[in-house]
């Protein structure tokens, strides 16, 4: 690498690598983003859930099947 100049504009291609490297350092960030934000509002729940009383809790229904004949 001889100069700065050089490896910013990698012979006339720097544009294309450079935005392709910046989007996806932003779909990156937007990921870890979102889903440290749904970790939340799942974490929220549980913790929601947990503290309800066992009485309050909706009982699970057992599911009826039919034989086929």
């Amino acid at each position: 690498m001889s100069s700065w100049h050089e490896f910013i504009f990698m012979g006339k291609h720097g544009a294309y690598v450079w935005s392709s490297y910046l989007m996806t350092f932003f779909v990156l960030l937007g990921l870890f983003f979102g889903f440290r934000i749904m970790l939340r509002s799942l974490r929220k729940q549980v913790i929601a859930e947990a503290n309800v009383k066992q009485s309050d809790k909706p009982k699970a229904r057992k599911l009826k099947v039919s034989k086929a004949e």
